[in-house]
């Protein structure tokens, strides 16, 4: 009977246990800003079958968590790159510790104000332009297992890509010969760049996490949205879009930020971006974006000690259907600020770019001497193994180049370089155009390296990203002519500053004017190269970075597929002829939308007079015209002076106060302008 009476206990008891139910977790959803923590109530509409109680008995990635709450924080080192939602687990369990697979939740957390990036898309190219340092590329992301896409897709709409990512490297020695500098290539042990503006208190920098996610976001704009704006900024109602309003023309005073930041045309000359009074945006191209990043933390990418530069940086582009230069071309603008109390020399700046020509496995790389450029291309005549690959452009294959096209300038002499010399007037600019020290680098070294360990491999401690900028390899050698440019790799030397160059230095300049040992015609062809994947790094330099100085570095990005009887090399090539013979017109404004054509008399123009130009203390005006008022203008868009002339008379100014530099002079009457570039040189 006993024994009966057990059996039907532990069937009963059996059969409780099966009938046993868990909590069922539902999923949650929040919104949370970028920085700072945020709570969700997951139980709140989590329940129970039998009606027990329950709790919160684990949550992944969080700070703490209650019963019933969990709180995450959004820190901006874990998730700066995270465009708009991160996904949490948590697990609940009942008053008896039941817990089982419905009761595992997830928690939806959308990120309200983290807009790093956004798209140039007006032309023949998408490109994603982010406010770190990287570009087209975010970097790992936290909460992702796979790797995320990269865009620099080229034609646009097509799906296809030609660059994985590029980022400006830059690196000097202070007065000890002690090493700074700031270089990311794929974020893999993390970052040396940040997003915003440095803090300058007399010999102190600094920046908090709460201005890098302020200033996580990036500014787009086109010149049809501006001209809007300056046509309709004055009726009533107007209210100017989010990108004008915000447009980061000043820096916060509070923070001891720089005063002017993102240039703007100050329309009523008092010195302050109101664009309720009709100031607005000076943007280059049709379409540009506008970022600030700063290499002020701890350089967890590199290890390298910061330098302490702000960098201002424009992305364009121009929208021109029967121009295919431009159509097929991105460009960039930089504006980098040494806001530290160093003075560096030696210094260099870097541009690393990894291609993708498609099928990231059979390409080649070189470089345009004489144009200041290099270039990928793919190795063979199909892209991939069969053409067939996803992302593969099969057998019409583009080639995608990356130019210097004005770089920092190159250290003061007192005297206007000479043009067509076997130096760096070779792809430089500035020389031989009658005006003093405003020559400037071009591309002044191209090094080619390998996804491999080794004295040819990736870089690793700051050293090797330094040596790479001046042609050095790992182990400490110079880069030499032919092979792989290494000794070990078929090199025969002399030194050289230019790995496969072909046919593109006639005089030698990269060999210190020495003909090469052995054959000129340098290519990853003639070293009998296997197609892989392809990076490649262009150095401006070295130059003498002073205190509170800042260098200018202009680049474009240029893609053409072969025309006719052209490869696609000779066919990009010739684009970039097209691009530099622009550019080389007016390097510092090159892109510049001052006024809008519809607002510039031609006439006019040809009746202004500016002289002498460079003017030094005096600078004197010439305009035929009754009654007219006028700004000067700085390159950031500050007006420095402004006032009328009346009568027809010659106008002096006087201009012995302003710094050097370049400056815009604008003279208005009625609803027509004109302009002159001005240089003031001491």
């Amino acid at each position: 009977m006993k024994r009966f009476i057990a059996f039907v206990f532990c069937l009963f008891t059996a059969s409780g246990l099966v009938a046993q139910h868990v909590p069922v977790a539902i999923h949650d959803y929040a919104v949370a800003d970028l920085g700072k923590l945020v709570t969700v109530n997951v139980t709140s509409n989590d329940y129970h079958p039998d009606g027990l109680s329950f709790k919160v008995s684990g949550a992944s990635m969080s700070t703490s968590f209650t019963d019933s709450t969990i709180t995450f924080s959004i820190s901006y080192d874990r998730y700066f790159n995270i465009p708009d939602t991160i996904v949490f687990r948590y697990s609940l369990k009942d008053e008896l510790g039941f817990t089982g697979d419905e009761s595992i939740g997830k928690v939806y957390i959308v990120i309200d104000n983290n807009h790093y990036y956004d798209f140039l898309d007006l032309n023949n190219v998408r490109a994603q332009i982010q406010s770190i340092g990287l570009q087209f590329w975010p970097g790992p992301m936290a909460t992702s297992t796979v790797l995320p896409p990269h865009v620099y897709e080229f034609p646009n709409g097509s799906g296809l890509n030609t660059i994985y990512n590029s980022s400006l490297w830059i690196g000097g020695l202070d007065e000890t010969d002690s090493l700074s500098l700031a270089a990311e290539r794929y974020r893999q042990n993390g970052s040396d760049f940040w997003p915003g503006p440095l803090s300058v208190n007399q010999s102190q920098l600094g920046i908090d996490t709460s201005t890098v996610v302020k200033w996580q976001k990036v500014w787009k704009l086109t010149r049809e949205e501006v001209l809007f704006h300056k046509q309709h900024y004055s009726e009533p109602g107007y209210v100017p879009i989010q990108n004008i309003a915000s447009w980061p023309a000043h820096g916060d005073p509070l923070l001891n930020q720089a005063e002017y930041i993102a240039p703007f045309i100050d329309v009523d000359g008092d010195g302050q971006y109101r664009p309720e009074q009709g100031d607005y945006p000076l943007i280059r191209g049709d379409q540009c974006i506008f970022f600030v990043n700063n290499d002020f933390r701890e350089h967890t990418e590199t290890s390298a000690k910061p330098m302490g530069v702000e960098i201002h940086g424009m992305a364009y582009a121009f929208s021109a259907p029967e121009d295919s230069p431009l159509e097929n071309t991105v460009f960039f603008s930089y504006k980098i600020f040494n806001r530290s109390q160093v003075t560096y020399r030696e210094t260099y700046v870097g541009l690393f770019t990894d291609f993708d020509i498609g099928n990231s496995k059979d390409d080649f790389v070189g470089c345009d001497v004489v144009r200041g450029a290099y270039y990928g291309y793919n190795g063979d005549s199909v892209d991939g193994l069969t053409g067939e690959e996803p992302g593969s452009y099969s057998q019409l294959i583009p080639a995608q180049g990356m130019v210097v096209l004005g770089g920092p300038s190159i250290d003061p002499n007192e005297s206007d370089d000479q043009a067509g010399e076997c130096n760096e007037s070779v792809n430089g600019v500035g020389f031989g155009d009658g005006l003093i020290d405003n020559e400037r680098f071009g591309m002044s070294k191209f090094v080619w390296f390998n996804n491999i360990q080794g004295v040819q491999g990736d870089p690793v401690e700051a050293e090797d990203y330094y040596n790479y900028m001046k042609g050095i390899w790992i182990d400490g050698t110079a880069m030499e002519y032919g092979g792989n440019g290494h000794i070990s790799s078929g090199a025969y030397g002399p030194s050289a500053s230019f790995m496969f160059p072909g046919l593109s230095d006639p005089c030698f300049w990269g060999t210190g004017g020495e003909e090469p040992f052995g054959m000129v015609n340098w290519t990853e062809v003639t070293a009998g190269n296997e197609p892989n994947d392809r990076r490649g790094l262009s150095a401006m330099g070295p130059f003498t970075f002073e205190a509170g100085a800042m260098k200018r570095v202009d680049i474009a990005y240029v893609s053409a597929f072969p025309q006719g009887e052209n490869s696609a090399v000779e066919t990009l090539l010739g684009y970039v002829d097209d691009i530099k013979s622009r550019y080389i017109q007016d390097p510092t404004y090159f892109g510049y939308q001052w006024l809008g054509d519809d607002e510039l008399s031609d006439q006019n123009t040809d009746l202004l007079t500016v002289y002498p130009n460079p003017a030094k203390n005096r600078l004197f005006v010439d305009y035929p015209v009754r009654s007219v008022s006028y700004k000067l203008i700085n390159i950031t868009g500050k007006v420095e002076m402004s006032g009328l002339f009346e009568g027809e008379e010659t106008h002096a100014l006087d201009v012995s106060s302003l710094k050097p530099g370049l400056y815009f002079l604008m003279i208005y009457q009625k609803n027509s302008a004109v302009a002159a570039k001005v240089l003031i040189n001491r």
